[in-house]
């Protein structure tokens, strides 16, 4: 349940972030403030589906990154003070939406080497706006899993949860490795074949 709220909280600071820039307003304006860039602009700027692929792998990330570090992470009711394992939850959004956003610079990079150029200087970007995100929007699902902790989840929640929100991640961020590529092909397409401006 929390990593789905974190997936979803990564969509809604998504949407918000793409609203602002495509309309004005001061609510939009000050909310922009409140919502990192979780997907990157030039991917929600791709022909369709691909915003919506995108979009969709990078919640699936999101959410294996956060279930993988909330199972590693996760303590007994008893051995740790609320306090702290609220704010060690918390962290898990700050790590997941770092590694999330660090999906598309590992693409960037692996792209630009592969075309037998130097990538440039997109990590801070990345990874400052998932790290960014993690501290704004990650309480929410922290103070869910802390709500919904029970004794034993300690015990079951380290070995198949944490392997089974690894394999998420991974399998997220293979798809977007396959995704970025052609989105970015469809795109350099529909521009190319775009009728010119008239005069």
């Amino acid at each position: 349940m929390p990593a789905l709220l974190a997936a979803t909280l990564w969509f809604v600071s998504g949407a918000i972030e793409w609203l602002s820039r495509r309309t004005s307003g001061l609510v939009l304006e000050v909310l922009d403030l409140l919502a990192p860039e979780t997907v990157p602009m030039d991917h929600l700027h791709t022909p369709v589906p691909w915003p919506f692929v995108l979009s969709g792998l990078s919640m699936l990330a999101v959410a294996g990154a956060y279930a993988a570090a909330l199972a590693l992470v996760r303590a007994r009711r008893r051995e740790a003070p609320a306090t702290t394992t609220l704010a060690a939850y918390w962290m898990c959004a700050v790590v997941a939406g770092a590694v999330t956003a660090a999906v598309p610079f590992v693409v960037a990079v692996v792209g630009a080497f592969a075309e037998g150029r130097m990538p440039s200087g997109l990590a801070g970007t990345y990874l400052v706006t998932g790290a960014h995100w993690g501290l704004l929007w990650g309480w929410l699902p922290a103070v869910l899993a802390r709500a919904l902790d029970t004794d034993d989840d300690a015990r079951r929640s380290r070995g198949g949860l944490a392997v089974a929100g690894a394999l998420v991640l991974l399998a997220a961020g293979l798809g977007t490795a396959v995704a970025a590529p052609a989105a970015d092909a469809a795109l350099t397409e529909a521009v190319s074949t775009a009728p010119a401006p008239g005069p």
